[in-house]
């Protein structure tokens, strides 16, 4: 079988670590070629290859470099893991794959979007009959005045755009509700689903023949990140779930709901239509969405339904040593 050379960019991205680690388990034989604006970042030491690239803030000269270095390594496929090449790629995949052979392994940009802007979302949750939390616009007076009276406190306070931890507070009180919203940009207000040990992730994979693949992960935060997970396998009904939620979309490939179950059953809190931080931990359950998406994207053969396994994961900080 040829070896396929596949691209990760932004290896100095958390995003690209847990992406890696699922290359390393991927069936077929690979050469993983990583690449980043910046040469010291822990997986130039991870990947076979690491290659410079300009930042995608400056699309043109991103894209012509990105060009250039698919045609050098014959690069086969692409992973992006940088909120700045999400949509620009997305934009550009059809282009890569007709001119280049390449396959960028993204949804396609309208669900991007979509997904991306959490208010925008929640609309589509509403028209489309989605279980989720009451949501409201944090930079409307009104909206503001009728989260607090209609849900009180606790509210769950966000961006409307990005991904992580970060700007995402907990609000227990007026006063911090004043002291917080002007510093969070473009913020909503969102209902506080309780408890908080009812929190979900669940990785899900469409395939090129239409099924959807879900792994269901039980899991506890710190510092509003994945800290201690439990792959789960008898729970049907979450994995019914997930696959009609995806089944409403268009979004291909690798996807994660975020969701916690309270009163009323599961709610979505998002969807990152994109691979998450969670990546490498599903591979590690018998859940390589990886391996799948390449399986599709180069036509190597049909997608085995994964065999997920119960697994507790405990995260930790770690560090890499270069000597100079």
């Amino acid at each position: 079988m040829k070896t396929i050379n596949l691209l990760v960019t932004a290896v100095g991205s958390e995003l690209a670590f847990a992406v890696i680690k699922a290359c390393r388990l991927v069936r077929h034989p690979l050469r993983l070629h990583g690449c980043d604006m910046a040469r010291e970042v822990v997986g130039r030491h991870w990947c076979d290859a690491f290659h410079t690239v300009p930042a995608a803030r400056d699309p043109e000269t991103y894209l012509r470099a990105l060009t250039a270095l698919v045609e050098a390594q014959g690069i086969d496929a692409i992973i992006p893991t940088a909120d700045a090449e999400f949509e620009l790629l997305a934009a550009h995949r059809e282009a890569f794959r007709q001119r280049l052979g390449c396959h960028i392994l993204v949804s396609p940009l309208e669900e991007l979007r979509r997904f991306n802007d959490k208010w925008t979302a929640h609309q589509w949750y509403q028209e489309h009959g989605i279980p989720a939390p009451a949501t409201f616009r944090g930079d409307v007076e009104e909206d503001v005045e009728r989260a607090v009276r209609e849900l009180g406190f606790p509210l769950m306070l966000k961006p409307r755009v990005g991904g992580g931890s970060r700007h995402i507070l907990r609000i227990g009180s007026r006063g911090e509700l004043r002291t917080h919203l002007p510093a969070v940009p473009a913020p909503i207000l969102q209902e506080c689903v309780l408890p908080d040990d009812e929190e979900y992730t669940a990785g899900t994979y469409r395939a090129a023949d239409g099924q959807i693949h879900v792994i269901i992960m039980h899991r506890s935060l710190k510092f509003g990140m994945t800290n201690r997970a439990r792959s789960l396998t008898g729970r049907p009904e979450l994995e019914a779930f997930c696959r009609d939620v995806i089944s409403r979309t268009r979004l291909e490939g690798s996807n994660n709901i975020q969701f916690r179950i309270g009163p009323r059953g599961p709610l979505v809190l998002e969807i990152n239509a994109r691979f998450s931080g969670t990546t490498g931990i599903r591979a590690n359950c018998g859940f390589n969405d990886v391996d799948m998406w390449l399986t599709d994207a180069l036509g190597l053969g049909p997608v085995p339904a994964p065999q997920v396994r119960e697994r507790l994961v405990l995260r930790y900080m770690e560090e890499l040593y270069v000597d100079l």
